[in-house]
């Protein structure tokens, strides 16, 4: 916001120039006049001194002019750009506030629903493309599920050390669609608490980094149908104990953690779940992704993402890895590997709006399970809109609506739609 000056300060440089005139310019003159004569001729033509009586008195002095206070910002400022005057809640992020974010759930999966969250920003002085997430949830859909949670992502020891922690508890009820049920069955996991973690640790001067991960769960299955094979029917109906470590890679040049529009991101991770952990089941988890960004002009924008997930050894039927990309639903295409790559191209019209087109395409392979069937290739795309909500950040905040072989999903979406992935 624009803030107008103090219309006091143009007549304030005229009086100070006064003051400086008399107080100064002055005394010069009047040193001048009672200054001693050099030669005869000079004594011979001087008037008389005057007498010790009628000395004139020096030149006032002005009183300082008193100091004009700063202009007062209102708490507009807060919430509008300095820059371009339009909404924006980069300064109220700096002051310790939050972005209120109302979470409206259209996942199919879960019956849609609604919640509420409040996500907090920081960004380091030294490391402005450092920008610390913390942000605290709550939801309930339409089909039962409900929850609260605590995510954070930030950094410590001068940026060189990159963390991520979350915790959270509730109930969650989706659909499995495993080969002899097309149709999907529906189960209910009761999480009593669900806690993530990592701490990578950046190499020299480099992009990259390294570090331990953790995974711990304690939930309840639960599932009501009657009559399901053995192998399948018997994942549920008790609670589950998982405890993992494991170790991560990662490479990242993105200009932006929230809404990048240049660099790489790229990891390679795996998560062992033992009993010498806490875990009921010993299985292992394989995550490895990459994400590019770059321009092709000015205003036109790429994204390009390729992820790659795995399991093995004696996983629950639910941790099952399933096709992500925008339009399919959740947990729809599981498999012991699934594939899920997308392309993203991002017009900017202004330095606050831009509108995106995207593609995908994804695969589940059932690989040597017996309850999956692979899925083939699975084409979803879509389009959207962004407007730039915290400048200062680069956060964009918009929605955007894709079609996948299910029909339509509309998503609510704050910084990069594949933001929670990245990291």
């Amino acid at each position: 916001m624009t803030v107008s000056r103090n219309r006091s300060r143009p007549f304030l440089a005229p009086a100070l120039c006064a003051v400086t005139i008399l107080a100064g310019g002055g005394s010069a003159a009047l040193a001048r006049e009672v200054e001693p004569p050099t030669d005869d001729t000079a004594i011979a033509t001087a008037p008389p001194a005057p007498a010790q009586s009628q000395a004139q008195e020096p030149a006032p002095v002005a009183p300082p002019a008193a100091a004009v206070p700063p202009p007062k910002r209102g708490w507009k400022h807060l919430f509008f750009d300095d820059q371009d005057g339009d909404f924006d809640f980069s300064d109220f992020l700096a002051k310790g506030g939050f972005i209120p974010v109302p979470i409206i759930i259209t996942e199919p999966a879960v019956g849609g629903g609604g919640g509420v969250a409040g996500a907090f920003l920081t960004r380091s002085p030294d490391h402005p493309r450092q920008v610390t997430r913390t942000v605290v949830a709550a939801f309930k859909t339409g089909n039962g599920s409900d929850g609260v949670g605590a995510f954070r992502a930030g950094y410590a020891i001068d940026g060189r050390l990159a963390y991520r922690v979350g915790a959270g508890r509730g109930k969650i009820t989706l659909e499995s669609f495993p080969g002899f049920a097309p149709g999907g069955v529906e189960y209910t996991n009761h999480y009593d608490y669900g806690i993530i973690g990592s701490a990578l640790w950046t190499l020299g001067d480099s992009h990259v980094s390294i570090g331990p991960l953790l995974d711990f769960r304690k939930l309840t299955s639960k599932l009501d149908i009657q009559g399901l094979p053995p192998e399948f029917a018997d994942q549920f109906g008790r609670t589950l104990q998982t405890g993992a470590v494991g170790l991560g890679l990662h490479y990242d040049t993105r200009d932006s953690p929230l809404t990048p529009t240049g660099g790489v991101n790229a990891y390679a991770e795996g998560k062992f779940n033992r009993e010498v952990f806490g875990s009921d089941r010993d299985y292992e988890e394989y995550d490895a992704a990459a994400y590019a960004f770059g321009k092709l002009s000015p205003r036109f924008h790429y994204g390009l993402k390729l992820e790659l997930n795995a399991i093995r050894g004696d996983f629950p039927v639910y941790f099952a890895p399933a096709v992500n990309l925008r339009g399919v639903q959740a947990m729809r295409y599981q498999g012991m590997d699934a594939y899920s790559s997308e392309a993203e191209l991002t017009w900017r019209t202004n330095d606050r709006w831009s509108l995106l087109a995207f593609g995908g395409v994804g695969a589940a392979e059932a690989g040597s399970s017996r309850l999956y069937e692979d899925s083939g290739a699975v084409w979803t795309g879509g389009v959207g809109f962004r407007y730039r909500l915290a400048r200062k950040f680069g956060l964009d905040a918009g929605a955007d609506i894709a079609w996948g072989p299910e029909g339509s999903v509309f998503y609510i979406q704050v910084g990069h739609a594949w933001v929670f992935k990245m990291d």
